[in-house]
């Protein structure tokens, strides 16, 4: 199975980063509400530990989310592998596929990343991020492989 490129840790991180300051904002404006509403002012402390928590936890699991975030394409089906805890093992027929789509957000694209959505009819399964290259290669590998499992029926 391949693995994910190096950088999509600092996407992670970023990403991590990103939703601790919104947890600050969220911290601030609980901190004005509170002088309006008369609730404790240890609400808006519960808060900003909460989001501390999310920080370092998620930050910590970085890499031992990148050691389970594999992908594999074979003739017959694709195999996306996920999660640390609750490890998820996905085998998708190439002949199920309807649609391979690339996504770019600001983060992925400073890194010169994409994500690769795989869609079947009941379900849609993403590749979190690879290089700009191998995601054009998986979707003409993938798209040509659910043609020629179709035009064999």
């Amino acid at each position: 199975m391949k693995k994910l490129p190096e950088n999509v840790k600092k996407i992670w991180m970023q990403a991590s980063i990103i939703t601790f300051i919104c947890w600050i904002l969220f911290f601030v404006v609980s901190r004005f509400l509170l002088a309006f509403i008369k609730w404790p002012t240890w609400i808006s402390f519960i808060v900003l530990g909460i989001g501390i928590l999310e920080l370092i936890c998620e930050l910590s699991l970085i890499p031992y989310r990148y050691a389970f975030n594999k992908y594999r394409i074979a003739e017959e089906y694709v195999e996306i592998q996920k999660g640390f805890f609750f490890r998820k093992l996905s085998s998708i027929p190439i002949a199920r596929v309807q649609n391979v789509n690339l996504d770019q957000g600001p983060l992925l694209r400073m890194q010169k990343l994409n994500s690769v959505d795989i869609d079947t009819a009941g379900d849609n399964h993403r590749i979190e991020a690879v290089t700009h290259q191998e995601a054009q290669l998986i979707r003409k590998q993938v798209m040509d492989l659910a043609m020629e499992a179709r035009n064999e029926k």
